[in-house]
């Protein structure tokens, strides 16, 4: 089986909901193959870097990954955070030709080592960043994955401030013991930077700002206790 079959066939069991996002096609991130057929006028991204071995290192990766690590270490500030209520919503799994199939979600809050609670579906958020020249951002976390060699979340964005879209970032545990971090998703300017430079220009910052949020994740990448 395909690396990206498997990611089909493990997206089943990844709790999926639906937001008041500003793009339409929510949940296309769990698409394997939406590097090849990215949605209409959207540019898709994929990056992966492998953080070490064993289930110790996935353990540590996953906490930060899931308590905002990757951005703290990335200078971006997360605030006025409004945790979802994933039960609330009815969630839906993939068949194996990735197809929407409706089933129940059960909720089940977890913790960082730390005490720290994990981000859940639904949690609304404003990423901030210290260059006065960018706009804060708005976001929602659309669907969680929560499996136990793989973990991660999906956000998209809920204003036009920049380049649109949805981003799924991954910690996984293969099977050949190794830990890799991920984040794929597509993502296309603003109505306002549709055409020309700027439309340009927003989708290069956005893909700075992914690379720079899956780096943090790496040993020695992320200033785990910054903001705290």
């Amino acid at each position: 089986m395909s690396a990206r079959r498997e990611d089909s066939e493990q997206a089943r069991r990844s709790t999926y909901v639906e937001h008041e996002v500003v793009y339409a096609e929510v949940g296309a991130s769990a698409d394997p193959d939406l590097q090849r057929f990215p949605p209409e006028n959207s540019t898709p991204y994929f990056e992966e870097v492998q953080l070490g071995s064993g289930a110790d290192r996935f353990v540590t990766a996953s906490n930060l990954l899931m308590t905002w690590g990757a951005q703290r270490g990335a200078g971006i500030r997360i605030v006025d955070i409004v945790p979802g209520d994933g039960g609330q919503y009815e969630g839906v799994s993939f068949d194996e030709h990735g197809t929407p199939q409706p089933t129940p979600v059960i909720r089940e809050d977890r913790f960082s080592a730390d005490g720290e609670p994990f981000l859940t579906a639904g949690t609304t958020l404003r990423a901030e960043w210290d260059d006065p020249k960018r706009s804060a951002r708005q976001l929602r976390v659309v669907y969680i994955i929560d499996e136990p060699r793989r973990i991660g979340y999906a956000w998209g964005t809920t204003d036009e401030e920049g380049a649109t879209g949805e981003e799924v970032f991954v910690v996984e545990h293969r099977e050949d013991d190794t830990v890799w971090a991920s984040v794929t998703g597509f993502m296309r300017p603003s109505a306002s930077g549709m055409l020309g430079m700027k439309g340009r220009l927003e989708i290069k910052r956005g893909m700075s700002d992914l690379h720079d949020q899956l780096m943090a994740l790496a040993p020695g990448g992320a200033q785990a206790d910054l903001g705290r």
